[in-house]
């Protein structure tokens, strides 16, 4: 079978330098599919990479002009890839051309229809209606964009979540064109042992941005410092919020307790970190599947995440974890305050951990996947 896939970003050794979710599914499923099938990648180009080169048996082309990894803004940026994207997918031979993110579909969509192959959307977040009340007025072209996209006759559109297949259902796309097949972690990478940390400890893995909520994270801090005076909580991860956060981490005198790490290109460290972390916490109101969930079950480091729709589905109910109420960090510190002084509770979520992590391995995920595509 031969497949092209478009997706905005893509590693350039895949050697611990994937920068998110979307781009760590797109590599996975690859990987795992090359060995069988002519996979392709067409992804965005920064100046002083090659414009053609191979990670194992996939080929991968990087089109366009240089274009920075971003995640909010740079619409002309981002509009010049999904051009040049669409002009390289639709001289390749096909039999599935797949868009693996927002900026992706349409020429994923129209390439496809150019040269008679099946179409396919990999889709993570609807935001129909919500474009302006995430992002503001520039929202207002995601909201067009993203109705384009949803009016489009697509052989079929794999939903990352049972969530992203309703909001897709609400938006007339027929129930028999979605498939839900979550997103995964590589099981393997997780195996080593690695000491907990000497003192009690919160580990946050995330974007900094207003939606993630971290800020709720250092107030929840704040409090259980009250009662457990080392406490302390890692900070991994970038965006425009962290300014912000430091502040709010001097105004509350946490800066022997809080340490940011800023984004860490080795995962093998960041896995490394959570491993030894006693708790992870996702506090955020904004996620299209949350796979840091995955993976801290993976590590079997108990998680307390957000009550929001998607990352009850992910925590298959609080399976290795506790769930608080979003926006409430007054009941985040009384989670975290429960988990940690409750021994018998955290051993039982531990065990949970290790058999809810299994069913999000990319194995499993890519038969899955590879299934949608021979039906």
């Amino acid at each position: 079978m031969k497949i092209t896939y478009i997706s905005e970003y893509f590693p350039y050794t895949g050697e611990g330098d994937i920068t998110g979710g979307v781009e760590a599914r797109c590599f996975n499923v690859a990987k795992r599919l090359s060995t069988k099938h002519d996979i392709t990648v067409i992804t965005s180009w920064k100046t002083g990479q090659k414009r053609r080169h191979n990670i194992g048996k996939i080929n991968i082309l990087r089109v366009g002009q240089h274009h920075n990894y971003t995640n909010e803004g740079n619409f002309v940026s981002r509009l010049k890839f999904s051009i040049a994207a669409y002009k390289t997918a639709k001289k390749l031979k096909a039999n599935i051309v797949e868009g693996y993110n927002f900026i992706s579909y349409l020429p994923a969509y129209y390439a496809g229809k150019k040269i008679n192959a099946k179409k396919i959307a990999t889709y993570h977040e609807v935001w129909q209606g919500e474009w302006i009340k995430n992002k503001g007025l520039v929202g207002l072209l995601g909201e067009l964009w993203e109705k384009w996209i949803l009016s489009l006759k697509w052989d079929k559109i794999i939903s990352v979540s049972k969530f992203t297949a309703n909001k897709l259902i609400q938006n007339n796309i027929p129930r028999n064109k979605i498939s839900v097949i979550y997103n995964g972690i590589n099981l393997k990478d997780y195996i080593s042992e690695e000491k907990k940390y000497r003192n009690p400890t919160i580990i946050s893995i995330s974007r900094l941005t207003p939606k993630k909520r971290v800020d709720d994270l250092i107030k929840a801090v704040y409090l259980v410092k009250k009662q457990i005076p080392n406490i302390k909580l890692i900070i991994i991860g970038k965006g425009n919020e962290l300014n912000n956060l430091q502040k709010l981490v001097s105004k509350y005198r946490l800066k022997e307790n809080i340490h940011f790490t800023g984004y860490v290109e080795n995962y093998e460290e960041v896995i490394k970190m959570l491993k030894k972390s006693h708790i992870l916490c996702l506090p955020s109101v904004l996620e299209g599947f949350g796979i840091v969930l995955a993976e801290a079950m993976a590590a079997q480091t108990p998680y307390i995440c957000s009550d929001i729709k998607v990352l009850k589905e992910v925590s298959q109910n609080q399976k290795g974890g506790l769930i608080f109420k979003q926006k409430n960090y007054k009941d985040l510190t009384n989670k975290i305050l429960f988990l940690l002084k409750n021994k018998k509770l955290y051993l039982q979520k531990e065990k949970e951990c290790k058999i809810a992590s299994k069913k999000y391995d990319w194995n499993k995920i890519t038969k899955d996947i590879l299934e949608v595509y021979n039906k």
